[in-house]
């Protein structure tokens, strides 16, 4: 008879109830403790309101940056060669 796996539900068992991977997971769990794991999960995969604003404001500055430095190209290919020209000799 076939299950799903009882922690991710996706992938089939016929003997046991966790997958290879998540038989990995839960022997994890046994070693540094039910907390432990939770803790290490919530600091590293989850974000909070603060950690959230500072990815979105990375983000912002960054588009920012490219669309500053696409202008400046577009400027500089619309130029008029008599004005390069005076940069050149400056």
């Amino acid at each position: 008879m076939v299950f799903s796996c009882y922690l991710c539900e996706k992938e089939s068992v016929y003997t046991t109830w966790f997958c290879d991977d998540c038989r990995k997971v839960k022997h994890i769990m046994n070693c540094y403790g039910k907390e432990g794991v939770l803790s290490i999960l919530n600091k590293t995969c989850l974000r909070d309101n603060k950690q959230v604003g500072y990815k979105i404001d990375t983000i912002i500055k960054s588009n920012a940056l490219k669309k500053i430095e696409e202008t400046k190209k577009e400027i500089e290919k619309n130029e008029p060669m008599v004005l390069r020209k005076k940069k050149l000799q400056n």
